[in-house]
């Protein structure tokens, strides 16, 4: 009988299985789980070395890679917690991260590493060429690192209540924040998703998410939980990703709305040579678009389709599986297993059938609230309103802030948001981190920034501004520098120019107005 408590168990666990099983493969590079499990020993050993406590919070600033993976395996067997921050982002992104949860032990790309503030890290272990600037009190090379053998790993005791990550997530007002995750829900996660995604060691899966989304991280997690094999996959052009499909013989793909876009543009190639290998596909992070739902159905009849809903605050939450399709995109499903989702009114009461609620879901995935944030985690994680009077307080659910209905069969729909965030490309920011960016440019006096409906990405990225100088021509600057400055999914598709926002009584900029000013309302 294997022990499933922590991370790292479920690698002992594929190990002990079989060591010369492949576990990742990057390209026409193979790493067996014997492999992984000795190259996590050894980095493992070098950031206990380095000065990581238990608890200590480690960066992994990496390309999707075997090193990636190696960092997060390593980090929870040294008893931290692994924070991984996307490559996309720039090095204020980076730095505001590893400043808000005080990273100070940093794996990362050379280049990456060497754009961050200098003396901002006590250790940089880097990939590829010692970095020019000085991000770091010591640097060390990766790569030498993951050669050493026969090295004592140096794991600590870990317990499953231990956090295990904190992942980066958008807030309804300010900055990211990042969402503290204990090793119970990495665990009990993958244990949750294999189940009901019938994953076994043959399954081949193509990762074509980042590891810093909750999704992409579950893909691993899943790998990993039954002995499967991770195949890299970065490039996100049709072509590449058809590729992949084919040369791997995938048999299971989760995506993002927008990889589906890209998959239906190979429609002739698909109705050519089917993907006869591909056992199931996974939609998260946003509705799919019912006319990509229909042709995938056509491109794919052999294969399973699964509709799911999630939140970083608490992981998965539902599901719609392949038998119950014909619900159509609006519908997410009914709960995970092992988990409880409630659709709860204002007044803290259980809607019936037909009405509308905020999705509030409780079960062992719940995360432990938002790093360093305690009175925003007590306004998202809350006692369990249906809880008996005499267990009240003992446990919290988090409110997902999305609305939702439950018809007569159980099965919830999505409505809307209750707030402003932006759901793009996958990806959930708030309005005040594009407006940040603007303002950063220096000439930027206000701005507004909104989501505008849009089949192929969610959302499309519009702003507002008012300028301290300049004209028409600005908007090109300001354009630049958010591609300088920010990650691809926070610049804006379109920027309007306008002399002076609408105010509410209280001397805030009316989003509602600007919005409605730009939208069909």
């Amino acid at each position: 009988m294997y022990q499933e408590f922590v991370l790292h168990d479920l690698l002992r666990n594929a190990t002990d299985r079989g060591p010369g099983k492949v576990a990742v493969v990057d390209g026409k590079e193979e790493h067996t789980y014997g492999e992984l499990e000795r190259q996590s020993d050894a980095l493992c050993a070098a950031l206990v070395g380095s000065g990581v406590r238990k608890g200590d919070r480690v960066g992994v600033y990496l390309e999707k890679s075997p090193e990636a993976i190696v960092a997060m395996l390593a980090a929870s067997k040294a008893g931290a917690a692994f924070v991984n921050i996307s490559p996309l982002l720039k090095a204020p992104q980076a730095e505001y991260i590893a400043g808000d949860c005080d990273i100070r032990v940093m794996v990362g790309d050379s280049a990456r590493l060497q754009e961050l503030e200098a003396g901002s890290l006590r250790t940089a272990f880097y990939k590829g060429e010692e970095p020019r600037a000085g991000a770091a009190e010591e640097s060390v090379s990766l790569e030498k690192v993951l050669e050493e053998r026969d090295v004592p790993s140096g794991a600590r005791r870990v317990s499953e209540v231990d956090l295990a990550t904190i992942l980066y997530t958008s807030g309804s007002t300010g900055m990211p924040k990042g969402v503290s995750t204990s090793q119970r829900n990495l665990v009990v996660g993958a244990q949750i998703v294999s189940t009901y995604l019938q994953n076994t060691e043959e399954d081949r899966i193509l990762s074509a998410l980042p590891l810093n989304f909750d999704a992409g991280l579950s893909q691993f997690t899943t790998a990993l939980r039954v002995g499967a094999t991770l195949y890299l996959q970065r490039s996100r052009l049709p072509g590449d990703l058809l590729k992949g499909l084919r040369r791997y013989e995938i048999t299971g793909l989760t995506g993002v709305p927008p990889l589906w876009a890209l998959l239906v543009r190979s429609a002739k190639a698909l109705e050519k040579e089917p993907l006869e290998h591909l056992r199931y596909i996974a939609n998260t992070g946003g509705r799919i678009p019912q006319a990509n739902l229909d042709e995938l159905r056509r491109l794919l009849p052999e294969t399973d389709i699964y509709l799911m809903y999630g939140l970083t605050e608490a992981f998965r939450s539902t599901y719609l599986p392949p038998e119950e399709i014909d619900r159509g995109t609006e519908c997410i499903g009914r709960a995970i297993p092992d988990t409880e989702i409630l659709v709860i009114d204002s007044d803290g009461r259980e809607c019936g059938p037909g009405e509308v609620g905020e999705l509030v879901h409780r079960g062992p995935t719940v995360a432990l609230g938002y790093w360093g944030k305690e009175e925003v985690t007590r306004e998202s994680y809350r006692p369990n309103p249906l809880a008996p009077p005499e267990l009240l307080g003992k446990e919290r659910v988090v409110y997902s802030g999305d609305l939702v209905r439950r018809d007569e069969d159980g099965y919830l729909y999505f409505v809307g948001r209750a707030d402003n965030m932006i759901k793009t490309q996958g990806y959930r920011l708030s309005p005040e981190e594009v407006e940040n960016l603007l303002i950063g440019s220096g000439i930027v006096h206000e701005a507004c920034a909104f989501g505008v409906e849009d089949d192929a990405v969610g959302q499309q990225v519009v702003a507002v501004v008012s300028l301290r100088e300049g004209g028409a021509e600005s908007v090109d600057i300001l354009r630049q520098h958010c591609v300088e400055n920010g990650p691809p999914y926070m610049v804006p598709k379109e920027i309007h120019l306008q002399e002076e926002l609408p105010k509410t009584g209280s001397g805030k900029v009316d989003r509602k107005a600007v919005s409605n000013a730009y939208t069909d309302g």
